[in-house]
Formats: C-alpha cells, structure tokens, sequence
C-alpha cells in the first residue's frame, strides 16, 4: 500500500514499555519500506480516559481527509468508542490491540466489564485488528462470545520481533546469580511477589536489578517498602526506567530474566531475555505460557509466591539445571524472528481488504457457525423425537397453522429438526443476536418444504421477551440454550408462557455433567478429568449477558418454575454418547476438549499450563481412538395446564 499512515497513540511514542517499543519498531519498519507514517500523540488520561483524552481522539480522527489509514493502539481507542463510530464510515481505521483492556490487574468487576464492553464496541466499528499474540486472538474471540457483542473485522496475528544480540556470559564457579526484571511497576507485573519470593532464597546467593518506570507510584512504594522490610536492600536495587543502551548492558550482565506477571498480552521482554541466551523465570499468565518455550525457562502459576521461591531458589542452587535452561534458550535464540519480518507481516495485514459495512457478523459468527455445523447431527441423533410429536398433538387440537419461537436460534438447527415433526404449515420467527448466522439459518429451509414454511428473523438480545412474535407464538423453542440463563430470566420466560398460554419444548440443555468412556464405553475415573470439569461448571456460572447463568442446575430450575406455574412438564434424558474410534464424532470431540480447556483456561489462567497439558492428553486419546465422550443434556416439554391459566383469566377479571 503507498497511501499515508497515521498512528494514534496514547502519550508519547519512546515510552520504554512493550506496546509503545512494538508501536514504534512497526513505525520504523513501514517507514523502510517506503510508507510515510504520521504519529500523533495525544494528551489526557488513558485508559480510563477524560474529557482530554476524548478532545485529543476527536481532534485527530477529525483532522484526517476521508479514507485515510489510520492504526490507532488500543490503549487510545478502547475507552472512546463513540469517537471511533463517528468516524469509522469515513476512515479506513485499523485497531492495534495489545490486550484487552480489562484484562488489567487491580480492576474491580464492574470496572473490567465496562473495560470489556466499551473495547469490543469500539473494535466492532474498525476496518482491520492486529493483535501481538494468537493468545489475544483467542482471548477476543472468547470476549466476543461472553459479551454477545458484533464485529466486522477479522482478527489479524503480528507478534513481536527482537533485535540480535551477543549472548551472555554463564555464571562463574561461586558467583552470585545475577537476576534481572524489566517491567514497569505496576500490580499486574508482580514485583511485590517477586520480593517475597526472593525473601526466601538465601541473600549471598544472587542479585536482582530491577528496571522499569514508576507508573503507580503507590504501587511502586509498596514495593520500595518491601525492599526495605525484607532487609534486601542490598540485593534488589528498583533502577527505574532506563534507555536502551542501559537496557542492552543490563541483560549482557544478567544470567536469568524474571518476570513475575499476573498476565502479558505477549511478553517482550521474554523474547528479549532469548536474544540474550538468557533462560526465564516467569508465570503462565496470558501468553506467557505459550511466548517461553519449553525447556528454556521455569514457569509457575501467576500469584503462586511459594512456586516462584522454589523457582528461583533452584534456579541459583542447582548448576546443572542452570546450564540446562541456557543451552535451551540459547537454542531458541537462533529461531527468534526479527523486527524486520515482524514489520513486513504487520504491513501484509495492513493490505488485507478492509471489511464492508454491511458485512457485520460477531467475531466468533464463523466458529460459532463450525461449531454449530459440528454438533448437529450429533443433536438430532440423540435429542428426543417423543416429545416433539406430543408437541404436535397439542398444536393440531390449537390451532390450524402453528406460528413457532426459536430463542437462540443460530443458524436453525432447531427449526430443522422439528419442522416435519410438526403440523404444516408453520411460521417461525428465529430470534438471535448473531445476523450472520440468522442469515444463514433463513436459507437453509428446502425448497420443496418452503411452501409450507414461513420464516422470518429477528436479531435482538434475550435479556427481554416483549418482542412482537413472543406476543402471538403457540409454541416456544430453543436448544442448547438453558446453560447461559439466569433463574430470573427463567422466571421471566415462565411468566410469559402462563401469560399467553404457550407451549414450551427446550432440547439439548447441558445437565453440567460429561466424562471420557473406554473404548466399552464404560465411564473412566480420572481425577483430572474431576478438576477440568469442576472449572467449567464454575465458569458456565458466569453472567453470559442474562444474569448469573445456573449453567447445568437450569434444567431443573425451569422444571420447578413450570410445575409450580401449573404447567404440565414431560423430560427426557438425553446425552450425548460418542463412542471412542469414531470418525464421525472426532471432530466434535475435539472441539468440546478445546472448548472445555479454553473456559477453564479463562477460569483459572494460573493454572495454564496443566489445563494445556490435560488437553494435550485428552486430545491425543481421542484421536487414537482410546476414548469417547459423553455430555449430559435433558429435553423438556411444557403444556399448559388448567391451573396455568393466567390470574386475570382465572377469576374472570379484567
């Protein structure tokens, strides 16, 4: 592409942090290769931004002619999405996302969702997205599909580059260990747990230097506090910020990086530390886990204070070990890509086709669509057929011509299903709030059968019912749905059918129980296999955008909700068995082992590493054929009964 580049940044380009070092290296690199690049710095409060901030983005989105490129780091957009609609029609705006923003350490709850929801609104708005990690990637698409928020955009993976560097020298016979941490202090970076680690290890035994500028100066006290209460000033030294030159002399002098971080977007400094040959201490926090590989490094699970002591205490005792890891990290050091193939991939993304307006599907619309596709024949062999053609005798003795609800109806699976079950001819209103899998739900009715059936959609959010085709629908439908509600948004639906006398038929609703079988098909006893589960039950109760979910207690809660309505309530159990060795159910198989890890992942990201190695396992059983699955789901239908009758109705009132 020749047309001038701008870069929008938050504050000024040569802070020595990661992003602003990525920021900068991408500036140089389009530069070399011909692009004129404009960096606009912009004063105010960031992230959290104020009337400043919002003055600054404005001003220069404003001064831009129409069409022009602009990459704006997601430390300056994510706050202000009303900013980045105003403009996105009319500029060509490219979203450089680190990682999210309320993925930030020290944030209340309330405080990382409307970090979370203003970011993924002002990302749905932009022509491209670069993130620095495939974990941040992953880490979007799962954001996406929590908060139920669209994007056009696709999610573009350029991670980072690193100078070459003279490795450094290994410690000599006697010499105390020389650590090094470069992170700016501020909670999420963890050197209040790298002192408490280090308070534990014997003093003569090693140094630390500490680099990296003050950006929370109470945060940055507490530390100097530390220092000083552990009796360590001798030992750790806080240097501040630094320039490279320092920077450079620092890691030749140092024999290993630690770097204690609740969570990085990518980690720099890691690859940084491997350009050196030095091997790393660290977390599994983000894509730590994934940025050190292994066997060049020590890795423990963020926050874990104990595990980092051993990590370090083994680390400057143990010189076996320590010549180990550093033929590891000396091996990855010839490996490391430079900045200059990172700029010249970061320019390739840049030329991808922006995407069209009209286009707008949620992020995850594909995988949810792949998803979808993956599991349907598995649904339709295993739901209940029974309780669909009771259905059909209570709407052939209502009504001539059904009109039918599909809540969450994805790209139609249910309406597929229970279409030549039920009378003809039939309406449906399919309700979600995914356009693009709506889209693609509307065309899939055959031909021959679209006579006799009518659809219309409607993408809209389930937080409410007082939608139009609810008002006048016979029957209300949905699949797979139950698991991400709330008692209250049951109590809601309940109340609803009672008061329009509907028919209720749920399928599919996860039980919150599922397991591995032998190749018999017997249930296997593991105790990963508890813990795994025990961390997605705990996750499928997080509010999914309709309150607390019940996750696997909702099928039961509607249940109860329904009788004491009066409502006649059939069930049906009705689990999923795939059978280890069949190549028909590996591929979904698969996807529940990489669905199931990333919500533990998210659950418990101290615990990365195991969740990775248990996903490893189970994934390599499955496709040997060792293995098969099954998942607990339940079907329901409910028919009104005489004492369902709404109170109006019942005692004559108006």
């Amino acid at each position: 592409m020749s047309e001038p580049l701008t870069l929008i940044v938050a504050g000024e380009l040569d802070q020595r942090t990661g992003g602003y070092i990525y920021d900068a290296r991408m500036v140089e690199a389009l530069r070399r290769q011909g692009h004129a690049v404009e960096v606009v710095s912009l004063a105010g409060c960031f992230p959290a931004a104020d009337t400043e901030a919002y003055e600054q983005l404005a001003s220069a989105l404003e001064a831009l002619p129409d069409a022009s490129h602009v990459i704006i780091d997601g430390l300056a957009m994510g706050a202000l999405p009303e900013v980045i609609a105003e403009h996105a029609e009319r500029l060509e705006i490219t979203a450089l996302v680190h990682h999210p923003l309320g993925d930030e350490q020290g944030l209340s709850e309330a405080e990382q969702q409307q970090f979370h929801e203003s970011e993924l609104t002002a990302l749905a708005a932009v022509s491209r997205i670069i993130v620095t990690s495939r974990f941040t990637q992953r880490r979007l698409q799962a954001l996406v599909s929590e908060y139920a928020m669209p994007f056009r955009a696709c999610v573009n993976v350029v991670e980072p580059g690193v100078e070459a560097a003279p490795a450094s020298d290994a410690p000599g016979p006697n010499e105390p260990i020389r650590l090094l941490c470069v992170a700016t202090l501020v909670p999420r970076k963890g050197q209040d747990l790298l002192v408490r680690a280090l308070a534990g290890v014997t003093a003569d035994a090693w140094q630390c230097d500490c680099y990296g500028s003050s950006r929370d100066a109470a945060y940055a006290d507490r530390v100097r506090q530390l220092v000083e209460a552990s009796g360590l000033e001798a030992n750790i030294t806080l240097h501040g910020e630094c320039d490279e030159a320092t920077l450079i002399q620092a890691y030749q002098q140092a024999h290993a990086l630690v770097l204690p971080s609740w969570y990085e977007g990518y980690g720099m400094v890691v690859t940084e530390a491997l350009a050196h040959g030095l091997p790393v201490i660290t977390t599994t926090g983000g894509a730590l886990d994934e940025t050190l590989p292994e066997g060049a490094g020590l890795k423990v699970a963020p926050g874990d204070v104990a595990a980092l002591e051993q990590a370090i205490r083994r680390f400057c005792t143990d010189a076996e070990l320590r010549a180990e890891l550093r033929a590891g990290a000396l091996a990855r050091r010839e490996t490391l890509n430079d900045w200059q193939a990172a700029g010249a991939a970061f320019a390739a993304a840049l030329t991808q086709p922006p995407a069209e307006p009209e286009a707008l599907y949620s992020a995850g619309s594909q995988f949810a669509a792949d998803w979808l596709s993956l599991r349907e024949a598995v649904d339709f062999s295993f739901r209940s057929k029974e309780l669909p053609r009771e259905a059909a005798k209570w709407l052939n003795a209502r009504t001539p011509a059904p009109t039918l609800v599909d809540l969450g109806a994805g790209r139609g699976s249910n309406m597929r299903f229970l279409a030549p079950l039920l009378p003809m001819p039939q309406h449906w209103t399919l309700i979600d709030h995914d356009a693009e899998l709506l889209a693609q739900a509307s065309a899939s009715i055959d031909a021959p059968a679209h006579k006799m059936i009518t659809v219309e959609t409607l993408q809209a959010s389930l937080d409410s019912l007082n939608h139009a085709a609810l008002q006048t629908a016979d029957l209300v439908s949905a699949s797979a749905l139950l698991d991400l509600v709330s008692q209250h948004w049951i109590d809601m639906l309940v109340d609803h059918c009672v008061n329009h006398q509907q028919a209720l038929l749920m399928a599919l609703s996860v039980t919150g129980e599922w397991g591995f079988t032998d190749t018999q098909g017997e249930p296997l006893i593991d105790d990963e296999d508890h813990w795994l589960l025990a961390l997605f039950i705990a996750h499928q109760r997080r509010d999914k955008g309709l309150g607390d979910a019940l996750g696997g207690d909702a099928h039961n809660a509607l249940v109860a909700a329904l009788e004491g309505a009066g409502y006649r309530v059939e069930q049906a159990s009705t689990p999923w068995q795939l059978g280890a060795g069949n190549q028909d159910h590996q591929p979904l198989m698969q996807a529940l082992i990489e669905g199931w890890a990333e919500a533990a992942t998210e659950q418990a990201p101290e615990a990365a590493s195991r969740i990775a190695e248990w996903r490893e396992r189970r994934a390599r059983a499955i496709a040997e054929g060792e293995v098969g699955i099954w998942v607990g789901h339940a079907d329901l239908l409910a028919l009104p009964g005489d004492d369902s009758a709404p109170a109006d109705t019942r005692t004559g009132e108006v």
